[in-house]
């Protein structure tokens, strides 16, 4: 039995998936009632509604959480739900604090509850797919990433694009592609700059340009803008023994490959390569099955150490 915390847009998302797995979403919550009410009303079967979290972990109704709440309270929620005997699956970006982020991990442990975030892009046939190819050209010596959205114009109106809330570009996009770009190197990272920009009215970040290093010597360069007109994501790998890439454009074929060195061109099929999502994988651990530890909240603490490094040594223009 679990529930949803947070009834909107990502809310609907998770309990599609939490259907699909088998799970019996038995109760949610939401401050807002009229979301409240639409989500009930989607449920199979109808289920107890609550106002807060804190009344909904205090009923005792289930053993997993799933948060889908505005990024600045998810830290509070983690650990109200650990303290309650209860296990989570937190919307990415996880918590932006590594020595925060580290305590969580810690508890959870501690308590023998699961704790797991959200970074889909990690399961994505893909992703995986390129993971395999860096492991086949590399060394990797440098990772390019594109991504841009009409996003600015999507969340204007939402919690979104407020500070306080967690709000921002790179917190809510464009930290999964930071962590794909930790899981495709897989090594420390030694440095990472990166120069911020506002745009249309708001107090929170709409394009990045970022640059990490990492042990080996390796770069990734990150280019992401939220006020563009089309969807794309692009990521280019560059190793010692080949290219990979991966590049989504809107009403495009998608174009994956790799190319080892003095080799033809293989393109890749992503399908064959998809792992468990997020939501497939908490409720196989709460039914005891031991999934891989994809999702585990110890595997995204690098990419909380970056982000928290990107914030603390921007340059805003």
């Amino acid at each position: 039995a679990v529930a949803l915390v947070g009834c909107g847009n990502v809310g609907e998302i998770h309990r599609d998936r939490l259907l699909a797995a088998g799970a019996r979403i038995v109760a949610i919550s939401d401050p807002d009632a009229d979301a409240l009410a639409r989500m009930a009303a989607s449920l199979p079967r109808r289920p107890k509604l609550f106002r807060t979290e804190r009344d909904l972990l205090a009923a005792e109704l289930v053993e997993g959480v799933v948060l889908c709440t505005p990024h600045g309270q998810h830290a509070r929620q983690i650990e109200a739900a650990l303290d309650s005997g209860v296990s989570v699956l937190c919307e990415k970006p996880f918590v932006m604090d590594l020595e925060l982020a580290e305590r969580l991990v810690e508890r959870a442990k501690k308590q023998d509850r699961t704790l797991y975030v959200s970074f889909t892009r990690r399961g994505r046939g893909h992703a995986r797919f390129l993971a395999a190819a860096a492991r086949r050209i590399g060394p990797i010596r440098q990772v390019d990433v594109l991504r841009t959205q009409p996003w600015l114009e999507t969340h204007k109106l939402t919690w979104r694009v407020h500070p306080e809330d967690g709000g921002g570009f790179l917190l809510d996009n464009g930290v999964s592609m930071i962590d794909l770009v930790v899981h495709l190197l897989d090594e420390p990272c030694v440095g990472a700059e990166a120069i911020l920009r506002r745009r249309g009215g708001v107090e929170v970040d709409i394009e990045c340009q970022a640059r990490v290093s990492f042990s080996s010597g390796a770069t990734a360069n990150l280019t992401l803008l939220g006020d563009c007109p089309e969807t794309t994501e692009r990521i280019l790998l560059f190793g010692e023994n080949g290219t990979a890439a991966w590049n989504l454009r809107e009403d495009a074929t998608p174009e994956l490959y790799v190319k080892p060195k003095g080799g033809p061109t293989e393109q890749g099929n992503s399908a064959d390569f998809r792992a468990l999502t997020p939501d497939e994988a908490f409720v196989a651990a709460l039914r005891g099955e031991n999934p891989p530890p994809l999702h585990d909240a110890a595997t995204a603490l690098p990419t909380v150490e970056i982000v928290e490094r990107l914030f603390q040594t921007a340059r805003w223009e």
